[in-house]
C-alpha cells in the first residue's frame, strides 16, 4: 500500500515538471519574433527554471538550441539568427 503511494506521488511529481518544462520552452519560444537581437533572447533563456540551451554556428548566422532534461528533450525550440545577430526564426519542435 506505501508503495503504491509512494509510486504515484513520484509519477505526479515527474508529470508536473515534465509539463511545466514544456510550458516554458513554448512560452519562451513565442517571446522570439524577427528582429530580436540575440543579447535579449539569451537574457530570456537565463532565466528559464527547467531548460538548457545551446548554439550552433553556421555560415548564415546561429541557431540556439532549447530544450530540457525534464521531458527528455522531446520540445525543442529552435531559434535562428542572422549573420548580424537577429532573430530570423523561432519555432517550437516535438
Amino acid at each position: 500500500m506505501v508503495k503504491r503511494i509512494v509510486n504515484t506521488v513520484l509519477v505526479l511529481v515527474a508529470a508536473f515538471y515534465w509539463n511545466e518544462a514544456r510550458k516554458e520552452i513554448m512560452f519562451l519560444c513565442s517571446n522570439f519574433e524577427q528582429g530580436v537581437f540575440e543579447q535579449s533572447v539569451t537574457r530570456q533563456l537565463d532565466t528559464g527554471n527547467f531548460l538548457r540551451y545551446h548554439a550552433e554556428y553556421a555560415s548564415s548566422g546561429k541557431r540556439i538550441i532549447v530544450d530540457s532534461a525534464y521531458n527528455l528533450s522531446m520540445y525543442k525550440c529552435v531559434i535562428d539568427f542572422d549573420i548580424n545577430g537577429k532573430v530570423e526564426e523561432a519555432r517550437f519542435e516535438k
